[in-house]
């Protein structure tokens, strides 16, 4: 196998690797963003269960993070 074959065969492979790859990354960006729409609905949703806490007298402390403060609740009751 001479240098002049493995650089047509590389050439082939490439162009026929090129494409599929592009198919690919779009595809994994599109599920990306639907898990960060998902992630960003979770958020709202312990945002305002938080929220709700708060309005019912469980107060929030200053360095909580959202999180923190309904499992402080779910563990008090």
């Amino acid at each position: 196998m001479n240098f002049e074959s493995f650089v047509e065969a590389y050439t082939v492979t490439a162009l026929v690797m090129f494409p599929i790859l592009v198919f690919i990354i779009i595809l994994l960006v599109r599920d990306l963003g639907k898990y960060s729409k998902l992630s960003e609905r979770i958020d709202s949703i312990l945002k305002n269960l938080s929220e709700d806490l708060s309005d019912k007298g469980f107060k929030k402390e200053s360095k909580e993070s959202i999180l923190q403060h309904i499992s402080r609740y779910i563990n008090k009751k």
